[in-house]
């Protein structure tokens, strides 16, 4: 039987230089997790990672024990230095408890905003990336379409107040308490992934002139919020001096905007530059210079303060996560059952078979008549009682369901 272990840094213990030590590219990604499903005992992996998180969830045999820790630093080329000083950074968790850590995150309730609406979305890219490199297990695949399952019902049978439901949402108004206004200037939002889209209608909304970077300017492959310009991506600096936001929010692993070339620009005016990513696109050193300032995802306060309305709904989420986690649970403790429950259901599918195919005899039938009615009667039979014993095994306790099977087999497996 395999036990499910959770590893991973976010934003509750490490700052966005320390998350970004640990930040993976696509390919890097995949290098990882196909260097955990090497190990002996190991049978899926899943890596969700965002801004404010890269989690590591594995199932494997109870009695291994892999160092998922020193795996990501090989993989990320951490110095062995300095492996042992960053430790502190990971959180490890198993079995139940990674269980619910996964579903509350896909709820929103471990988000820096509450309730926001991304993760959701992330962890559905998460399974679905891990299915693309082969390395999810039935464990793994089960468990993250219940998380999706779960973040679904809270946000449609909870609906926990919120504010800003993104990171920009927060991050500009958290500008616009310090006295920044945005109605008539020029915005650059370098990006055009969901999180670049966010921004840019984010800026619109605010009455600001937008312009969008793009990689290339063939129809039907890239795709603006309304009202927004573009621009190709190599032409950002030439657009800075007319703008006073730039946002950049992007998942390359290079600098989008570096310090020598915003001060060969020789600004005159004051420019605020938001950084979005993990790791920074942004070199936080041109904060430096004349009339300019940086801020990056960690300066904007959005996970502090719960209302008196969010607590309620808060708590009404977690005892739906907990009615979850039992659900879950009672899979996991009976999924060996199923071969069992499919071999029961195909010994009584050809009872029936059997004792339909002399009534088809004595119908006087054809023969290839008979043949086909019997096979047909064999594979709805055996759906319908897998279909029972499945039902069953999901809401009966999992001792209950062995003597139910331990029976069935005594009636059906006899010679």
């Amino acid at each position: 039987m395999r036990k499910i272990q959770m590893m991973g840094i976010d934003h509750s213990r490490a700052t966005v230089a320390e998350r970004e030590l640990f930040s993976l590219t696509k390919a890097k990604q995949k290098e990882l997790m196909e260097a955990v499903i090497r190990q002996q005992g190991v049978g899926g992996c899943v890596l969700l990672s965002t801004c404010n998180r890269t989690e590591l969830y594995v199932s494997l045999q109870k009695e291994e024990d892999i160092d998922l820790y020193r795996i990501f630093c090989h993989i990320r080329e951490i110095p062995q230095t300095a492996q042992d000083e960053l430790q502190h950074l990971f959180c490890r968790r198993s079995g139940e408890d990674a269980v619910r850590h996964l579903f509350l995150l896909t709820g929103g309730l471990k988000s820096r905003i509450i309730g926001e609406d991304q993760i959701l979305t992330q962890v559905r890219e998460a399974l679905e990336y891990a299915r693309l490199c082969n390395v999810a297990d039935t464990v793994l695949k089960t468990l993250f379409r219940m998380a999706v399952t779960v973040g679904k019902k809270i946000k449609t049978q909870v609906a926990i107040p919120r504010g800003n439901t993104s990171a920009i949402a927060a991050a500009l108004a958290q500008l616009e308490q310090e006295g920044h206004t945005f109605g008539g200037t020029q915005c650059l939002v370098i990006g055009n992934g969901e999180m670049g889209r966010l921004t840019a209608r984010a800026f619109r909304e605010r009455g600001a002139f937008v312009t969008v970077t793009v990689r290339q300017y063939r129809s039907g492959q890239v795709q603006i919020p309304e009202g927004c310009a573009r621009i190709h991506y190599g032409e950002r600096y030439e657009k800075i001096p007319e703008c006073r936001y730039v946002v950049s929010a992007t998942s390359s692993p290079n600098l989008t905007l570096e310090k020598d070339k915003i001060q060969e620009l020789n600004l005159t005016g004051a420019l605020t530059l938001i950084d979005l990513a993990v790791p920074r696109d942004i070199d936080p050193c041109i904060g430096e210079l004349p009339q300019t300032e940086v801020y990056n995802i960690d300066d904007f306060q959005t996970g502090t303060g719960v209302s008196e309305e969010q607590s309620a709904s808060i708590e009404a989420a977690k005892t739906l996560v907990e009615e979850e986690v039992a659900e879950f649970v009672s899979w996991y403790e009976c999924k060996d059952m199923i071969p069992e429950i499919r071999e029961l259901g195909t010994l009584a599918a050809q009872d029936v078979s059997w004792r339909m195919g002399k009534t088809f005899h004595e119908m006087q039938f054809a023969p290839e008549v008979c043949h086909q009615l019997a096979d047909a009667v064999e594979q709805t039979a055996a759906k319908v009682f897998q279909k029972m014993l499945f039902g069953v095994r999901d809401h009966a306790d999992s001792d209950v369901m062995r003597e139910c099977l331990d029976a069935l087999g005594q009636v059906w497996k006899k010679e």
